[in-house]
């Protein structure tokens, strides 16, 4: 049940971030765009218990409606308006895309916009709609209108007017998407979504066991190694290092960590990169320490799969024994995946962690549908916005909310912000605007080796060690 009030229809920020996990998790290779519209709006009218909405699609021209989605509302409804062509004055939907512009009709009873139309509502019990078009970022242009129907004879006030701009740029992103993998510029309802990022395993048996071979061979024989890419504070001194996997294969070149590592979890090998990568990493990087006399706070990230085994608080605890790397400069990234699929087993072993003296962050976090409170209840030191929010963060409202929702929360449970994925400086001054601390990008530093590290580090400036401390 909504507790929100049936007349008034505003999203916290906060439920605007559960909304877009919510629809975006369910984008997986395959899944064809009406069927992530109607999620959406399952979405919006699961908060608002009066409204309903449906989402209509231009055709390449711009000049008829093509189809459209509903969730609770039936399916006729949109196609009282598909293969007309639009004018101004063709309800309240066919107005917003003809005017460009939001359109209100707060008494569909009495608005003659809605003369050859009405009889499609009349029986719904639907007395207003509010219509907004749906633009493509990347060319400007109308890709649909979304619109949102009540129950009740009523005008919109200011704080639900931007929830609807809210929920239509949400929708915008969603066609953004389909678009950029299906490299067009137009969209239509059965789109399949195109995971271009979907790697290929070996398939077969034979296959499987020399690819898990050459990964372990990778490991004796010190093929894979750790890289370092610099996190930065808002004054542009370093704060800390991410340790990066790479493996540059004597014959296949360089093997990117998406083509092994998923691999290795899949295959149940995994905890052998993580505990080989970490003892590596705390090595080289205590080391470099000594020599220059310096502190930095060195992440090193561990699969979902392994962090539950019983075995890794002894590993971890036997790592920082054997290479006398200081606990409380070791930070454990975990996945937000891995917490929110098993939240109590996830908040012993983060308790295991920081009794050794280790921080905890959340890494990738905002990609995954949950409630954002579940933070309060965990003993956490930082998360990182996943970068996916900050590559259009100068333009993309949805992007901005999130971000600032985001690092509100985590700063209200006195937890530090890292923004990974910065390339630009326009990206960095908006994450300085919305009061995020910590930075972590390429257009910092590349990862780095760590004979590279150790010359990069003789020219920037270091976090004083104290206020590591």
């Amino acid at each position: 049940m909504s507790h929100h009030n049936q007349d008034h229809y505003v999203l916290s920020p906060e439920e605007f971030v559960e909304g877009y996990q919510y629809i975006t998790e369910y984008i997986c290779d395959g899944v064809p765009l009406k069927d992530v519209l109607e999620k959406a709006l399952k979405f919006f009218e699961k908060r608002f218990e009066s409204t309903k909405g449906t989402i209509l699609l231009l055709d390449e021209t711009g000049s008829h409606f093509t189809g459209g989605v509903t969730h609770s509302l039936p399916k006729e409804l949109c196609d009282y308006y598909t293969g007309i062509e639009l004018y101004d004055g063709m309800g309240t939907c066919g107005t917003a895309v003809s005017r460009q512009e939001m359109v209100i009709t707060s008494n569909i009873k009495d608005d003659e916009k809605w003369d050859q139309f009405r009889h499609a509502v009349n029986d719904l019990g639907l007395k207003s709609c509010w219509s907004i078009p749906i633009y493509t970022p990347e060319t400007n242009q109308i890709a649909g209108v979304f619109a949102m129907y009540s129950k009740h004879i009523k005008e919109p006030e200011e704080d639900e007017l931007e929830t609807v701009r809210s929920f239509k740029e949400l929708i915008s992103l969603i066609i953004s998407n389909y678009n950029k993998t299906n490299n067009q510029s137009h969209v239509s309802l059965n789109d399949a979504y195109k995971d271009l990022g979907k790697v290929e395993w070996p398939v077969t048996l034979s296959d499987r066991e020399k690819y898990m071979f050459m990964i372990r061979r990778g490991i004796e024989e010190g093929q894979i190694r750790p890289h370092y890419q610099p996190i930065m504070n808002g004054d542009g001194e370093v704060y800390g290092f991410e340790v990066l996997v790479r493996w540059p294969h004597p014959e296949q070149g360089t093997i990117p960590p998406n083509k092994f590592i998923p691999f290795a979890e899949e295959e149940g090998f995994v905890d052998e990169i993580d505990r080989y990568v970490c003892e590596y990493a705390c090595h080289e990087m205590k080391q470099l320490m000594d020599q220059l006399g310096q502190k930095f706070i060195l992440t090193v990230n561990v699969s979902a799969k392994h962090i539950t085994k019983g075995h890794y608080i002894k590993e971890l605890k036997e790592t920082l024994e054997k290479t006398s790397f200081p606990p409380e400069l070791l930070a454990i990234e975990v996945t937000e995946t891995s917490l929110v699929v098993n939240l109590k087993e996830a908040a012993y072993v983060i308790n295991d962690v920081r009794n050794l003296g280790a921080q905890v962050w959340i890494d990738d976090f905002g990609t995954v549908y949950s409630s954002l409170n579940y933070l309060r209840h965990l003993p956490l030191d930082v998360i990182k916005l996943d970068g996916s929010f900050i590559r259009n963060i100068q333009d993309n409202k949805v992007d901005r909310t999130i971000c600032s929702t985001i690092i509100q929360l985590a700063h209200e449970l006195n937890l530090k912000v890292v923004a990974e994925g910065i390339e630009e400086g326009c990206q960095l001054k908006e994450l300085k605007q919305l009061n995020c601390e910590l930075f972590q990008g390429y257009h910092f530093h590349k990862p780095l080796g760590i004979e590279e590290l150790r010359h990069y580090i003789k020219g920037v400036k270091v976090l004083n060690r104290e206020d590591l401390a």
